[in-house]
């Protein structure tokens, strides 16, 4: 009895310690197959707690890898070999014409540090060593540890059960001389710099690192690309023009056989975005992409880095596509390409021509843009842009009656108005349109939502000589008597059909 009665003690402890490990922040294991519940909101709040303690201590030698980082961002592979390499960054300040343009784009993340690619990788509970030479100007000078940095305690994901631990990437000011740090979860290895901090080219030595694939288009051969590849032991790499960086995992880029064809492709993306808003280009910098198991909201968001949702165990797919030239120019009734079109949209957002329901409509000009240059035509982009639903659209809500309200809420409704300006004055006005506005820069101040939609209405009809005033009105989106009176000295211009009467 007094051996069954031990037994029992026994079992009953190694119960309560698995209990205690899996409880535990520093042990706990999330993944796809292990969720952990929204309504778990106590332990959710000791993670995120124990997260961000942990990725901002400078304790180094007390770091150790959490085991969720196998899963997500991934296990470096055996036979690693840890590495010192000198990485040349060189940082230039936006110019100060580009100041007030950049500063309308809310959507874009574009006062975030640029992340400089540095082509190592951090592993998980290992320290990294990075020496910084004397005399460096070392203001807003940081490293960071991990791509993926959207926080899931909160948005969208707060509400949601978490597929990988909520916080991942860690970030260190630098200091002259040798910088030791370490991550839990390890990652990526970036020199981060604010985009108007002061130009600057600093050669930083990296030591207790792992190479991890970096192809730069027009610095690295097809032979580098092969080489690095076939030694990597690293879970994530990158590739990169001056306009566009791809993150993605090592089983996807084992497949890209051409990196100049993807990343040229992908440049066309860009550039064509760009050529739409009227921007320079190459721009202040490259459009970042990153693919994660588990983001902050959405399938994919945009910002600096545009954050795009990956997860086999959702059926959210878009690593294949972002590396594969194939399916990113096969219209997919809204799939991938349209969400990165969409996203890459949101960045070229100035919010001064931003009013009421249209944030998740005017970047779908870009959509559009993309796909009438790049592919030929907008047939299959999106079944909300598609002749059947158009007609359905219109019909309804012109028989209900135009009310702002609903105009508001229904995004390719909203399009269809900017759509058959698009058909009527072509492309070119709305790149006029930008630059007019571009021009006005964020001295705009806060206006509100009428003289928002004044503004906009007034500078459009400038732009192309025709009286938009009347043809807002009929949709619904309200023109002040201010405005129309301005406005009247130009020939009234509506689509043929409109509003629709077949």
């Amino acid at each position: 009895m007094k051996s069954l009665f031990t037994l029992a003690l026994l079992a009953t402890g190694l119960t309560a310690m698995a209990q205690d490990a899996a409880k535990d922040p520093a042990t706990v294991i999330i993944s796809p197959q292990h969720t952990l519940s929204k309504n778990d909101t106590v332990f959710r709040k000791a993670i995120a707690k124990w997260s961000d303690q942990t990725l901002k201590s400078t304790d180094y030698k007390n770091i150790k890898a959490q085991p969720s980082a196998d899963i997500f961002p991934g296990a470096v592979k055996t036979g690693f070999q840890f590495v010192n390499k000198t990485v040349s960054i060189e940082h230039k300040k936006m110019a100060d014409s580009l100041v007030p343009i950049v500063s309308t784009l809310g959507y874009s993340g574009y006062d975030n540090a640029t992340m400089y690619s540095t082509g190592l990788y951090a592993k998980a509970g290992e320290y990294i060593e990075i020496e910084v030479p004397k005399n460096t100007n070392v203001n807003d000078l940081e490293v960071q540890i991990g791509a993926h940095s959207d926080r899931l305690n909160y948005w969208v994901a707060g509400k949601e059960d978490w597929r990988r631990m909520p916080i991942i990437t860690k970030k260190q000011k630098l200091v002259i001389g040798k910088n030791r740090l370490a991550s839990p979860f390890g990652g990526l290895i970036y020199i981060d710099i604010k985009p108007k901090a002061d130009s600057r080219k600093i050669d930083f030595k990296i030591s207790h690192a792992i190479e991890a694939p970096l192809f730069v288009l027009g610095k690295n051969s097809h032979s580098d690309w092969e080489n690095q590849l076939k030694n990597n032991k690293a879970p994530w790499g990158e590739m990169a023009t001056e306009n566009v960086i791809l993150t993605l995992p090592d089983s996807v880029l084992q497949t890209i056989k051409n990196p100049e064809e993807v990343l040229k492709l992908w440049d066309l993306v860009v550039l064509g975005e760009l050529d739409l808003a009227n921007m320079p280009a190459p721009f202040y910098r490259a459009q970042r992409m990153v693919p994660d198991e588990h983001i902050g909201g959405g399938y994919m968001h945009s910002g600096y880095p545009i954050m795009i949702h990956h997860s086999p165990s959702r059926k959210m797919l878009s690593n294949e596509i972002m590396a594969n030239p194939e399916l990113l120019m096969k219209p997919s009734k809204g799939g991938a390409n349209w969400g990165f079109f969409h996203e890459i949209g949101h960045n070229m957002q100035n919010l001064n021509w931003v009013f009421g329901g249209t944030t998740e409509v005017s970047n779908n000009f870009f959509s559009l843009y993309m796909f009438d240059r790049l592919m030929g035509g907008r047939d299959d982009s999106h079944t909300g842009v598609s002749s059947v639903n158009t007609q359905k659209m219109m019909k309804k809500y012109f028989a209900e009656g135009p009310s702002y309200e609903k105009w508001k809420n229904d995004p390719f409704l909203g399009l269809i108005m900017f759509r058959q300006m698009q058909e009527g004055f072509g492309w070119e006005s709305f790149k006029s349109f930008f630059k007019e506005y571009q021009k006005i820069g964020p001295g705009i101040g806060e206006l509100n939502d009428q003289q928002k939609r004044d503004l906009w209405a007034k500078t459009y009809s400038n732009v192309v000589k025709r009286n938009l005033a009347p043809f807002f009105n009929t949709w619904g989106v309200g023109i002040s008597e201010q405005t129309q009176k301005e406005l009247a000295v130009l020939p009234a211009w509506n689509p043929y059909n409109f509003p629709p009467v077949n």
